[in-house]
């Protein structure tokens, strides 16, 4: 093999190695976008499901249901809002 050759195949090495780092940070960020908005999607979901948990309760006219309902709402949003910005905190990195 000569100088030359090898010199060519370093450089074809090098281009190669590039190629895959920029195609790796692409996956990467697409995957971030992605996990985001599927954060964003679930955040929804869950605000309209807590919603309607608290106005079913308040529905059938009983002050103890829509008490249980509004504490348990209250639960889940603020303990699914510490794993969630973790998770968002996560995925902004």
């Amino acid at each position: 093999m000569t100088e030359t050759s090898s010199s060519n195949m370093a450089g074809d090495m090098d281009a190669a190695t590039q190629r895959v780092r920029d195609l790796s940070e692409k996956v990467v960020a697409q995957a971030k976008k992605n996990g985001l908005t599927f954060l964003e999607g679930y955040e929804r979901m869950l605000k309209n499901v807590l919603d309607f948990e608290e106005k079913a309760a308040q529905g059938t006219g009983q002050d103890w249901a829509s008490t249980l309902a509004t504490t348990h709402a209250n639960f889940v949003r603020e303990t699914s809002e510490v794993f969630l910005n973790a998770w968002r905190d996560q995925l902004k990195r």
